[in-house]
C-alpha cells in the first residue's frame, strides 16, 4: 500500500527543498522561543524533553504575533525595508533565545529532533503529484491567505469573510508566503504536512508529567501518530487550522499544568484565533478534569464504571446514525478496544486520569450533539471525528504505564507496523478535486478568458450533521478553485443541472453567464447535452476529463 512512499517523499523534497526548509527554519524559530520561555519559566521544575515536546504544541504563539507584525508593516513599507524588517524580528529574538540557553539543554533533547524528522519524511511523500490542496475548503483558505498578501494600506482593511472562519492560521501563512515567495499552493500543501508531523509530539509532555514514564509517554506518540489514521486524514479535508489548533489545544492544556496564568491566557487567545472551537474543546478537557477532581474513593470507581458503560452506549446509537456513524469510521479496530482495556492494570494507581480521560470523550460526544442557532453544532461531526485520538491516546499511554518496559515498546512496534500495512500515506480519492487535466484547464482560463467573465461551476448542498444547516452551493469538482486563482465571478448550480432546458439557458443569460466548467469528477456536470443545443453553447477547451463551454446567444460575448 505504501511500496512507493520512501520515493515520493525523496520526490517532494529534491522538488521542494526550499519551501520545506524554509517552513521548518520557521517552526524552529518559534519552538526556540517558547522552549526559552518555558525554560526560563518553570526554574529546571521540568526535563528538557518534556518542555521541548510543549514547545513543539506552542511555537504557533510568537509564529502568529510575528506574522500580524509582518503583514502590518508589509501593508505600508517598500520591499527592501519589509526585508530587513522581517530579517530583525527572526533573528533577534532568536539570538537571545540561543544565548539564554544554549548552555544548559540537554542533549537527549536531539533525540526529540530527530524523531520530528522522521516524522516530517513520513508525511512529506503524500504532497507528491498534488497540484492544489484537496476539498472544497482549502480553496477558501487559499482565497484568505492570498487577500492578506494583497493589502496595500492598512485603512483599506475589510474581514476577508462573512464569518470568522479561523483568521489566524491564514495570517501565518500569508506572512510566510509574503517572505519566502513561496507558491501559495504549495505552502499550504507542505505547512499542513509539517505540522501533521508536530502534533503527537506535546502529548508527551503530558503522559510523562502524569505517569512519570519515558516509554509510555513516547506510546502515546505512537498512537497519537499511527493508531490510528486519523488525524492525517483530515488533511484530505483542507482542515488545516483545525490541525494547527491541534498544537495550541495541548500547548494550552499543558501550560494549564506549568500553571503560568499570563502564558496560559495568551495560549488560549492564539487558540481562539487560530480555530474558534478550540474554546469548545478546552472547555471540554477542562470540566472532565474538574468533574474528575471532584470524586474520591468509591466515587470515582462507580463513575468510572457508569461513564463507559454511558459512553458505551452513546457510541453504539450514534454509530447506527448515518450522519454520526462515521465519526467513529477511523477507530473500528483492535487498537481502540485494546486502548480501552489496557487502563484497567492502571486502575488503581490512576483513576482520576482515567476518569478524565473518558469524560474528555463523552464531552465531545456530547457537544457534538447540541444546536447552537440554526446552523451548527457546539462541535461539528468532522471535528469530533479527527480529535477523539487525543484523549484516546492518552487514555493509551497512562493505561500502558504499569506494563513492563518491553511490553510498551512492542505495542509500539506493532502500532507502526499496522499503520504501514493498513493506512495509506498518499491522498485520499474521495476529496481530490484537481486532476492532471483541470490544472490545464485552469491555466488555460487564467491566461484566456476576459477578466469580466462569469463561470458556472458544479455544486451540491453539504450536510456535515444531522443539526446544521446544509453547507449550499459547496463546489464539488475543481471549479471552486477558479475564483481563488483567477478572481474571475462564479456561481454555483447542482451537478445535475439539465444545461439542455429552456429555463436554465433563459437564468444563464439573465445571470449573465459567459461559461461552464465541466471537471472531473463524478458530481461534475454532463456533458452530452451540449452537442445538441449547438446555437446555445460552443466548447471551447477540450481534453479528456475537462470542458470549457461558451455560452452563447445571450448578447454577451
Amino acid at each position: 500500500m505504501n511500496a512507493d512512499l520512501f520515493a515520493n517523499s525523496l520526490s517532494v523534497i529534491d522538488q521542494n527543498w526550499k519551501v520545506i526548509l524554509s517552513i521548518l527554519v520557521f517552526v524552529f524559530w518559534g519552538v526556540m522561543l517558547v522552549f526559552t520561555v518555558l525554560k526560563k519559566l518553570t526554574d529546571q521544575y521540568f526535563t528538557d524533553m518534556e518542555l521541548l515536546t510543549l514547545a513543539m504544541g506552542g511555537w504557533p504563539v510568537p509564529a502568529l504575533l510575528f506574522s500580524v507584525v509582518i503583514l502590518l508593516f508589509r501593508a505600508f513599507v517598500p520591499d527592501p525595508i519589509f526585508v530587513i524588517i522581517a530579517a530583525m524580528l527572526l533573528l533577534v529574538p532568536a539570538g537571545f533565545a540561543i544565548h539564554a540557553v544554549w548552555k544548559d539543554v540537554s542533549l537527549k533533547s536531539i533525540f526529540i529532533l530527530l524523531l520530528f524528522f522522521v516524522f516530517v519524511f513520513i508525511r512529506i511523500g503524500f504532497v507528491a503529484n498534488i497540484t492544489l490542496p484537496s476539498y472544497f475548503d482549502s480553496a477558501e483558505h487559499y482565497r484568505i491567505i492570498n487577500y492578506f498578501l494583497k493589502i496595500q494600506s492598512p485603512s483599506k482593511f475589510m474581514w476577508p469573510t462573512t464569518s470568522y472562519y479561523h483568521v489566524g492560521y491564514h495570517v501565518i501563512v500569508a506572512a510566510f508566503v509574503s517572505i519566502t515567495r513561496a507558491n501559495i499552493g504549495q505552502a499550504m500543501l507542505l505547512f499542513g504536512q509539517i505540522v501533521l508531523a508536530a502534533i503527537p509530539f506535546p502529548l508527551y509532555f503530558l503522559v510523562h508529567r502524569a505517569v512519570n514514564s519515558h516509554v509510555a509517554a513516547f506510546l502515546a506518540v505512537m498512537l497519537a501518530a499511527f493508531g490510528w489514521f486519523m488525524p492525517a486524514h483530515a488533511v484530505n479535508w483542507g482542515k488545516y487550522p483545525a490541525l494547527l489548533s491541534l498544537l495550541l489545544v495541548q500547548f494550552t492544556l499543558g501550560i494549564a499544568v506549568v500553571k503560568n496564568r499570563w502564558l496560559l491566557a495568551l495560549s488560549l487567545f492564539t487558540s481562539i484565533l487560530i480555530h474558534s472551537r478550540s474554546i469548545i474543546l478546552l472547555g471540554v478537557f477542562g470540566a472532565a478534569w474538574v468533574f474528575s477532581y471532584q470524586l474520591r474513593g468509591n466515587r470515582k470507581l462507580l463513575l468510572m464504571i457508569g461513564m463507559t458503560v454511558l459512553l458505551g452506549t452513546a457510541v453504539v446509537l450514534m454509530d447506527k446514525n448515518k450522519t454520526f456513524g462515521p465519526v467513529f469510521e477511523p477507530y473500528r479496530i483492535w487498537i481502540t478496544l485494546l486502548v480501552i482495556l489496557l487502563p484497567v492494570s492502571a486502575a488503581r494507581s490512576f483513576s482520576r486520569l482515567i476518569s478524565f480521560s473518558i469524560l474528555a470523550l463523552f464531552g465531545m460526544l456530547a457537544m457534538s450533539l447540541i444546536p447552537i442557532a440554526n446552523a451548527y453544532t457546539l462541535l461539528d461531526r468532522p471535528l469530533v471525528e479527527m480529535i477523539l485520538f487525543l484523549p484516546l491516546a492518552f487514555l493509551g499511554g497512562v493505561g500502558a504505564s504499569r506494563l513492563p518496559k518491553a511490553a510498551m515498546l512492542l505495542f509500539a512496534v506493532i502500532i507502526i507496523f499496522n499503520a504501514f500495512t493498513r493506512y495509506n500515506f498518499s491522498p485520499s480519492d474521495c476529496c481530490q478535486l484537481v486532476a492532471r487535466d483541470d490544472s490545464i484547464a485552469l491555466d488555460w482560463m487564467d491566461r484566456q478568458l476576459p477578466a469580466d467573465a462569469r463561470i458556472v461551476i458544479a455544486g451540491a448542498d453539504l450536510n456535515i450533521d444531522s443539526f446544521s444547516a446544509p453547507m449550499q452551493g459547496t463546489g464539488t469538482d475543481a471549479g471552486i478553485w477558479i475564483m481563488p486563482l483567477s478572481g474571475r465571478v462564479v456561481t454555483s448550480l447542482p451537478y445535475f443541472t439539465d444545461f439542455g432546458s429552456q429555463d436554465i439557458y433563459q437564468s444563464l443569460c439573465q445571470q449573465q453567464v459567459t461559461h461552464i466548467y465541466v471537471g472531473s469528477r463524478p458530481q461534475s456536470f454532463q456533458t452530452d447535452f451540449f452537442q445538441a443545443r449547438s446555437a446555445w453553447y460552443e466548447v471551447i477547451f477540450h481534453l479528456q476529463d475537462t470542458q470549457i463551454v461558451r455560452v452563447l446567444g445571450c448578447g454577451v460575448e
